[in-house]
């Protein structure tokens, strides 16, 4: 079992009602479960498999203002695993793996996570724009016509953007999920 518990840690100030929008807006993601509010700040969900939480951890990343635990387990409900995991520092993912060798699954899973959100922190307005279209589906090209900017541009966007890197490091946290959740059954 896969589940994501996130504390918010943004300075909104009617932070019980940014946190609910996030937890209705969170779970229409697919393979997303219905999120439990724990608390004020704190909601946490099950998630179907490696990709879906993958998607999840970076939907939360890409706002900067969530400490994220990630747990995985075949031991009890995985959301309690999650929330033992969870950090205090905004755009933190904390790791906690159910299995013989749990230490080198979470660390490598949480090193990912950490590269990602460093790639998210550097991005300017423009790049989100170009990496939300990008990943969204559009090709470069229906990407720049819907900016309104050239395919060079499109391509000089995602290029500072970091697009390759977020991408490879997508696939990097879904293998490394997958085989932590494959060591868990």
């Amino acid at each position: 079992m896969i589940a994501v518990h996130a504390r918010y840690r943004g300075r909104e100030t009617r932070r019980a009602e940014l946190v609910r929008r996030s937890a209705e807006a969170l779970a229409t993601l697919p393979g997303v479960g219905t999120f439990e509010m724990v608390g004020v700040e704190d909601i946490r969900a099950h998630v179907m498999g490696p990709v879906e939480t993958c998607d999840l951890i970076m939907a939360l990343l890409s706002d900067g203002n969530w400490a994220i635990g990630l747990g995985v387990t075949q031991h009890g409900p995985a959301v309690f695993t999650a929330t033992d995991a969870v950090g205090t520092r905004p755009a933190q993912v904390g790791v906690i793996v159910d299995t013989p060798e749990p230490a080198t699954y979470a660390s490598d899973i949480a090193a990912t996570f950490l590269l990602i959100a460093h790639v998210f922190a550097k991005r300017t307005v423009e790049g989100r724009e170009a990496t939300s279209l990008v990943r969204r589906g559009l090709n470069q090209n229906e990407a720049a016509e819907e900016l309104g900017i050239s395919k060079q541009a499109m391509s000089q966007r995602l290029q500072a953007a970091g697009w390759q890197a977020e991408k490879a490091g997508w696939h990097l946290a879904v293998n490394l999920i997958t085989q932590a959740t494959a060591a868990a059954e």
